[in-house]
């Protein structure tokens, strides 16, 4: 399924802002209104490589999952996701290391977060 339509039927008037959306594109990252309040959304596009979270997209979540942060707009995740992309080229990389960077962004935020 498309991730993109769950998060316009629970956003203000359907309408989101994407950040990044050519990269990484496995998971969305976006800016946008719930009952007049800014939040950040982070959701997996299953339409993409299953929603895993690769490199890219561990690096992409975390620096959004940062800006929230600094500029305190709560977050909301909404989850569908098979887990981490396996393969030498992304061990090479350091999927490991980009993961631990995801999971310290949403343990060092200080704004509020709501998973679903």
């Amino acid at each position: 399924y498309d991730m993109t339509k769950v998060v316009e039927e629970i956003v203000d008037d359907g309408e989101y802002l994407e950040v990044h959306e050519r990269w990484a594109r496995n998971i969305i990252c976006a800016l946008a209104r719930m009952d007049g309040h800014a939040v950040g959304i982070v959701a997996n596009q299953p339409q993409v490589l299953a929603g895993v979270l690769d490199i890219e997209a561990s690096e992409k979540a975390a620096r959004f999952v940062q800006m929230c942060d600094a500029f305190n707009i709560p977050i909301i995740t909404l989850l569908d996701v098979p887990g981490f992309l396996p393969g030498v080229d992304q061990e090479h990389g350091g999927i490991i290391r980009h993961g631990a960077k995801l999971l310290y962004a949403y343990c060092n935020a200080t704004v509020p977060r709501i998973s679903l």
